[in-house]
């Protein structure tokens, strides 16, 4: 999630709009401000130690100093949840117009959150625009709140920066020897392996094709569950596999280039930066039709897809990948590259951006 607020700020700048950032970090000092100027703008960092109240009138009393100096056209709040409820309440006392950026859990998770729910409610309602990560939230969204100007504004990835280099396919090809040896398919899993990935779910789907001793996992990030680690450590549960911890941006090339899939298994989703890298990598997907991940995979042609929580159809389109010829695979994944080049590029992800801001083309 700070990856693509990171992205969408660059953006921003590069076309030469003013970005002031308010985050918080988790720093020991409590109300210690670290300010640091950037190209067309600065970025402020508040430590999130502090109970919410007091770090809440601390990032204020920051925005008001800020907008005295030099003032704002917008307020965008990053997530519906602790950063929008205080972009709308900051552009209310401001006089200027607010944008909340809805990415997943703050709406899918959070809405239904008794203690944390509000700061959602809130931040959806007094909000101008609500910009919606995946098309189907938006339009539950649209249906919670008639007449709100609800817009799809997608992820961007190049598939340039995604080209492995020597040492990338070095990473690769030491990976396959180890897991596969020419004789597997290896699905990568990636990033935050929570309940909502539906990993164990997919790896019972897996082990219904009969399959499973053609399969190998990549298991790539933090988070595993108790659960989950269980599941992977039983040679009875899952295939083999090989676990890395998180992992540096810089180093995923080479991971993703060693997997046949990456599989997205999630029973709700946003549009994932998983998968849009993979497929920019030139990976096919094995993924649900969670969030906006029905926008991006093509079932057949750009990879696998099949409907979240229905394990027996998981069965099949797995069983799918494990028999696809070779030559077949690389097609696909070619295909999913070039979708991703064309359909969601970080142009078109800073358009769409620009327009919900009402900043148009040049800034």
């Amino acid at each position: 999630m700070a990856e693509s607020c990171a992205r969408q700020v660059a953006g921003l700048r590069r076309r030469g709009i003013r970005v002031e950032v308010i985050a918080f970090t988790d720093s020991e000092a409590r109300f210690a401000i670290r300010s640091e100027a950037r190209d067309n703008g600065w970025d402020h960092h508040l430590s999130r130690s502090a109970r919410p109240g007091p770090a809440g009138q601390q990032a204020w009393a920051l925005a008001a100093e800020r907008a005295r100096k030099t003032p704002f056209q917008g307020v965008v709040g990053f997530v519906a949840g602790w950063g929008g409820f205080l972009a709308v309440t900051y552009a209310a006392w401001l006089g200027i117009p607010s944008l909340v950026l809805v990415r997943g859990n703050d709406f899918d998770q959070a809405w239904f959150d008794p203690a944390a729910g509000f700061r959602t409610r809130e931040a959806l309602a007094r909000a101008d625009r609500i910009g919606a990560v995946a098309p189907d939230m938006g339009r539950r969204i649209q249906a919670l709140f008639p007449g709100k100007d609800v817009r799809f504004i997608p992820n961007g990835v190049d598939p340039d920066v995604w080209e492995p280099f020597p040492a990338d396919l070095q990473t690769r090809d030491d990976i396959r020897t180890r897991l596969a040896n020419g004789s597997k398919k290896i699905f990568g899993l990636f990033g935050e392996l929570k309940y909502k990935k539906g990993v164990p779910f997919w790896l019972s789907a897996l082990r219904d094709t009969g399959r499973m001793d053609q399969a190998a996992l990549l298991v790539v990030g933090r988070r595993l569950d108790e659960e989950l680690e269980q599941i992977l450590d039983d040679p009875a549960l899952a295939p083999i596999s090989l676990r890395l911890p998180f992992v540096p941006r810089d180093q995923l090339a080479g991971l993703y280039a060693a997997c046949d899939y990456v599989a997205l298994p999630s029973f709700f989703e946003g549009l994932p930066n998983v998968l849009l890298e993979a497929m920019a990598s030139g990976v096919a997907p094995l993924t649900s039709d969670a969030g906006a991940m029905a926008e991006l995979v093509r079932d057949g042609e750009t990879g696998f897809l099949f409907p979240a929580h229905d394990r027996r159809a998981a069965a099949e389109a797995t069983l799918k990948a494990l028999t696809q010829p070779e030559e077949d695979r690389r097609a696909m994944g070619a295909r999913a590259r070039e979708w991703v080049r064309t359909r969601f590029s970080p142009e078109r992800e800073i358009e769409t951006l620009l327009e919900a801001l009402d900043l148009g083309r040049g800034g």
